[in-house]
C-alpha cells in the first residue's frame, strides 16, 4: 500500500492577515477567495461587545458579518463590532456590501484613527445555533475561534472581531527567517 500523502492546505486567511495584505497594497481577499456580506447595521451592544469596546451595555454599535469562502468551502464566519459613532462619518459600514478597504481602511480614511496594535486570542468553541448554517456544520460543532481587538494610535479600541474558522481548516503560519 502506498503511503498516504497529505496535500498542503491552502493558507487560512485571518483578519490580521487581511489587514497586512491590504496595507501591503494588495487586496484583503486572496486569489480564489470570495466574501459574502451577510449583514450590517446598528444594534445595541451585548455585554461582551460593550466590554471589549469600552462602551456601556446597550450603546449603539456597528455589527458587520461576513462569510469568506473558497473552492474548498467555508474559510470563516467573521463578525466585526465597531463603536456606533463611526456610522455617522462612514455610513457604508451599515450597508451589507464588501468594503474595498475593509473596516480598517474606511475608519482610518474617515476619522484618521489607524489600527496600530492588536491582540489575538485563539480558542476552540462550539458553533452557536445561529452561526451553524453559515459554516455548513451542525450547531455545537467544535471549531477554532479567532478573536481580535484593534487599538488606534490613541490607545482606544476601534474594532472587536470574532472569526469562527471553517471546519477541517488548518491554522498555518509562514515566516521569513533572518
Amino acid at each position: 500500500m502506498a503511503p498516504r500523502v497529505r496535500r498542503e492546505p491552502p493558507p487560512l486567511t485571518t483578519g490580521p492577515d487581511r489587514l497586512r495584505l491590504l496595507r501591503a497594497g494588495g487586496s484583503a481577499v486572496r486569489p480564489g477567495e470570495r466574501v459574502e456580506v451577510l449583514g450590517a447595521g446598528l444594534e445595541p451592544a451585548p455585554a461582551d461587545v460593550a466590554e471589549a469596546l469600552g462602551l456601556a451595555v446597550g450603546e449603539p454599535v456597528v455589527r458587520r458579518q461576513r462569510r469568506y469562502v473558497d473552492d474548498e468551502g467555508v474559510i470563516a464566519l467573521s463578525t466585526s463590532w465597531l463603536p456606533g459613532e463611526f456610522a455617522a462619518g462612514a455610513p457604508e459600514l451599515l450597508v451589507p456590501e464588501p468594503l474595498p478597504t475593509m473596516t480598517f481602511g474606511l475608519i482610518e480614511e474617515r476619522t484618521g484613527r489607524r489600527a496600530v496594535r492588536r491582540r489575538d486570542a485563539v480558542a476552540v468553541r462550539r458553533v452557536p445555533d445561529e452561526a451553524a448554517p453559515f459554516l455548513d456544520v451542525p450547531p455545537g460543532t467544535p471549531v477554532l475561534a479567532w478573536t481580535n481587538h484593534y487599538w488606534d494610535q490613541h490607545g482606544t479600541v476601534t474594532e472587536y472581531a470574532t472569526d469562527l474558522l471553517g471546519p477541517d481548516r488548518d491554522l498555518t503560519a509562514e515566516y521569513d527567517m533572518p
